[in-house]
């Protein structure tokens, strides 16, 4: 999988070509919040407890993060929008024990990639001021990195697996332009995201899947849920449309 700074890389590259030719582009950057479903990691977390001899505490389960997102959106002179975007976000959970005679820690840390495109329906989208209707989609590329330390009296243990995903989403959702300077627009969007996940694996070895020794599920990175945000563009107009 392409590492993050990589794909941001490639994405403002393919910005600054377009927006050299643009006419009605607009090229945003955004940030927000999302929740986050994870019901099958969840459910791994909890097989983990009851397999252990003793009950560490859960510390954090997955809750609700920023994400950062970047956007190119050609506007048509009606009705109608399109461009590509990409998002980022994490999350994770922690099961946690100590005690006079040692301590017991399970990290669980979640990563998506989220490059995918947008489709926004409205009264001349991204021109004027008014509520929108939106519509993404794309692929999604997620990592879990799971470490263990473990130390009993003098002895230490340490063990860190890492797997990856792919799947494809939706996300359909409203937003709010809102014209600030002659170039400069804001828009504040809620949305939900629904994600088509085909489970975890190694990451070189795409037949070696995660599975839940207690349920026999697959065990997949849900990232579904509301993502509210705001977006800050810088529009390139052609003083002829």
């Amino acid at each position: 999988m392409i590492k993050g700074a990589e794909i941001y890389l490639i994405i403002t590259l393919t910005l600054i070509t377009i927006t050299l030719k643009a006419q009605n582009i607009l090229v945003g950057a955004g940030a927000g919040g999302g929740t986050f479903e994870m019901n099958s990691t969840k459910e791994y977390d909890q097989t983990i407890v009851n397999l252990l001899p003793f009950k560490p505490v859960l510390t954090d389960n997955f809750p609700p993060y920023f994400f950062y997102k970047t956007e190119v959106i050609y506007c048509f002179p009606k009705i109608l929008a399109v461009g590509m975007n990409f998002h980022s976000t994490s999350t994770g959970s922690r099961l946690t024990l100590a005690d006079y005679s040692g301590y017991y820690i399970h990290d669980n840390v979640q990563k998506g990639l989220f490059p995918g495109l947008k489709i926004i329906l409205g009264k001349a989208p991204g021109k004027s001021n008014g509520l929108n209707l939106i519509l993404e989609g794309g692929v999604s590329f997620s990592t879990m990195d799971e470490t263990i330390d473990l130390t009993v009296a003098d002895e230490s243990y340490t063990d860190v697996a890492k797997y990856k995903a792919q799947g494809f989403f939706v996300q359909p959702g409203i937003c709010y332009f809102r014209n600030i300077f002659s170039q400069v627009k804001l828009s504040m969007n809620i949305s939900y995201y629904y994600g088509f996940e085909k489970g975890y694996h190694m990451p070189d070895e795409k037949d070696q899947k995660l599975f839940n020794s207690e349920t026999g599920n697959r065990i997949k990175p849900q990232w579904d849920g509301i993502r509210v945000g705001i977006t800050a563009y810088w529009g390139f107009h052609n003083n002829s449309n």
